[in-house]
């Protein structure tokens, strides 16, 4: 080979080499730039998963404290409901289980303002049936005439399954006067009284 062409391929062989100084020197510093993009993308997604992660676990303790609370507070009516259904019951126990003078001073005031015309059938339970005192009717009876009814109020040798009270029939019609029904006509209203003195 001449020396001319000798140093034709030296230069081409330095250029090369210049060239890929170059490349790799570009390709270093690249590769710099793109690890250091590549760990601050890694970053800024960890960031947002964990960011994501704390907000999804914060709905989710929300949601279970208010599924929680929830709960809690059916669990509160419920025993509120039951306290005042016992309530009731008592009631029904108290009233009916009074001393027989004070029950039938009950019974008798009821009848005199439940009765329209003093025609009427009564009908009582077995146990009140059993217990009436001796003047009872004719007593209620002299009181309607003096109320201006008919005071012709007769009780039925039938009885009735009732926990107190009395169960009229006028016509054929029979208007339901056990305690126990009165009570539940009344219950609506009396139920926000109860729940005051109980809960208050």
């Amino acid at each position: 080979m001449s020396e001319g062409a000798e140093r034709i391929v030296s230069k081409i062989l330095a250029d090369a080499r210049a060239v890929a100084e170059t490349v790799q020197a570009e390709a270093a510093v690249k590769a710099v730039a793109i690890e250091t993009e590549a760990k601050k993308s890694a970053a800024v997604r960890r960031d947002q998963i964990l960011e994501q992660a704390r907000k999804e676990a914060a709905e989710r303790k929300r949601r279970i404290l208010g599924v929680a609370q929830l709960e809690a507070r059916k669990e509160t009516l419920s025993v509120k409901q039951q306290l005042i259904e016992e309530t009731f019951l008592k009631s029904l126990e108290q009233l009916a289980g009074q001393t027989e003078q004070e029950y039938f001073a009950i019974l008798r005031e009821m009848l005199l303002f439940m009765t329209e015309k003093g025609t009427e059938t009564v009908f009582l339970s077995p146990l009140d049936q059993s217990r009436v005192p001796a003047r009872f009717w004719e007593e209620v009876n002299q009181a309607l005439k003096q109320s201006g009814k008919e005071g012709a109020l007769t009780l039925s040798k039938e009885t009735r399954a009732l926990q107190g009270g009395f169960i009229l029939q006028s016509g054929g019609v029979e208007i339901n006067c056990s305690f126990a029904s009165l009570l539940e006509m009344q219950r609506d209203e009396l139920e926000p009284a109860v729940a005051k003195i109980l809960f208050d």
